[in-house]
């Protein structure tokens, strides 16, 4: 190069060019929308992992006083190893994906219009705030596949042929509002365990820490420890939202019982009614029902979340070119 220098004049000197070229280009800043497609891969893992323990939750929390043995070896017994994949999976799968994409994109956006700052900056209860505030788009968005998904997986006689008949029974029967069953509880369902899964996450990581010293570990740990916390958080609200969406569902096959009303899915009487009434027959206990495996199911998906998603977002913002 130098010698070159010496010979050529300044605007024939190509190193300099050559070497500009080499440089990476300039990372972007990171817009709203960028984190969309990690977090969407993140969900759909989890959400296919989780599928069979969820089926088995839903049986239990929908059948009080039902072990999670029974519920598996009845569900093997109606429809063998394949119910896994034909009883509901693609409605579950699909909700299940949405519901936990539009949470953890959700956080980020409500935490900083209501405080100002970025989530990573926040405390525990400003993190857990946004995150159950975060769910009301959630819940609109996934309580059509809820009713879809419970229908399949409670459907022993095999009046359905899959999703697609599910979800034409209901609109025949009952319209929109019959795809909004069980709203009410759903929406006291989901702001009980994502408020709780932000607002523990980084209180336990920072536990574990002190324990743990491998940062998988730790993002394994925290993550089942937040997502069984907002299993005891909420548990008694799965139950009697299962049991109320039951019946409201089978309700559909009876022309004798009237159409609710439109606003009916909305109004929270009936699930805070059966949570009373559970109470007071069952105790603790019947409110509490499947919570084994609804341990299992939400502590096992908080454990793939906490691992997944800020590893997907690395790798994509890496692939991208986005800081």
């Amino acid at each position: 190069q130098a010698i070159l220098g010496r010979v050529l004049p300044s605007s024939f000197r190509i190193f300099p060019i050559v070497q500009s070229a080499r440089k990476m280009p300039a990372k972007r800043k990171a817009g709203t929308f960028d984190t969309l497609p990690p977090i969407c891969g993140g969900a759909i893992v989890t959400s296919v992992v989780m599928y069979p323990v969820d089926v088995v939750r839903a049986i239990c929390m929908s059948n009080p006083g039902t072990g999670a043995g029974a519920a598996l070896k009845g569900f093997l017994e109606a429809h063998g190893v394949m119910g896994f994949v034909k009883q509901g999976l693609v409605a579950e799968v699909t909700r299940a994906s949405i519901s936990r994409a539009i949470k953890f994109f959700m956080q980020p956006i409500v935490h900083r219009t209501l405080y100002g700052i970025p989530e990573t900056k926040g405390s525990p209860v400003s993190k857990g705030l946004a995150g159950a505030i975060g769910t009301v788009p959630e819940v609109l968005a996934i309580s059509p596949l809820e009713n879809i998904k419970l229908a399949a997986q409670l459907d022993k006689e095999g009046r359905f042929k899959g999703s697609a008949d599910i979800a034409g029974h209901i609109w025949r029967t009952r319209g929109f509002g019959g795809m909004m069953i069980g709203y009410a509880g759903m929406q006291v369902r989901q702001c009980l365990w994502t408020g709780g899964f932000f607002l523990t996450l980084d209180v336990y990581k920072g536990a574990v820490s002190n324990v743990v010293s491998n940062k998988l570990a730790q993002d394994v740990l925290s993550g089942f420890a937040a997502g069984a916390t907002g299993t005891a958080l909420n548990c008694w609200t799965d139950v009697c939202r299962s049991i109320v969406q039951k019946k409201a569902l089978a309700d559909t096959f009876d022309p004798a019982i009237p159409k609710p009303g439109a606003l009916e899915p909305y109004n929270p009487v009936p699930f805070f009614s059966e949570a009373a009434n559970l109470a007071k027959t069952k105790g603790i206990g019947g409110l509490y029902a499947g919570v084994g495996p609804k341990m299992v199911h939400l502590g096992g998906s908080g454990a793939i979340l906490a691992v997944l998603m800020p590893r997907f977002k690395a790798m994509y913002f890496d692939m991208m070119g986005i800081e």
